[in-house]
């Protein structure tokens, strides 16, 4: 299972919770207090040295993948401009809604990503495509 970093908080707590724990007694476990379980459940506090620990005491192991992270060039900027502003019309939205809409549910993260296909659709399928992806990410436009 694919766990962005951001979401750990939240998988640590929903772990406990399914093993009837407390975040006390989770907390004893590892060795440190309750606050400082909620604080690692609510995803602040975390380091390399705790989320250990806890995965540790909840009988779980995780892995981390390192990715290349790739820069956009000017065809990939152009593109995903060109794609913000088209999906602005389609869903009768300013450039800035738009833009904002897709950042917050990861479209504009697909379309860099996807770039090498995505680019040789046409627009409106773009657009499409980008409103599946922010809908699955949460969004309440499809």
């Amino acid at each position: 299972m694919n766990v962005d970093i951001n979401n750990i908080g939240a998988l640590i707590r929903d772990e406990r919770i399914r093993r009837g724990l407390t975040q006390e007694e989770l907390g004893t476990k590892v060795g440190v207090g309750k606050a400082q379980i909620s604080k690692i459940e609510s995803g602040k506090g975390l380091t390399i040295k705790t989320v250990t620990k806890v995965l540790e005491a909840l009988n779980m192991s995780a892995t981390i993948r390192l990715v290349a992270s790739r820069k956009a060039d000017k065809r990939t900027i152009g593109y995903v401009i060109a794609v913000i502003s088209e999906f602005a019309k389609a869903y009768n939205m300013t450039i800035r809604e738009a833009s904002n809409y897709l950042s917050r549910y990861k479209g504009v993260d697909f379309l860099t990503e996807h770039y090498e296909a995505e680019h040789l659709l046409s627009m409106d399928d773009s657009v499409q495509d980008l409103a599946r992806v922010c809908y699955n990410n949460g969004g309440g436009v499809l």
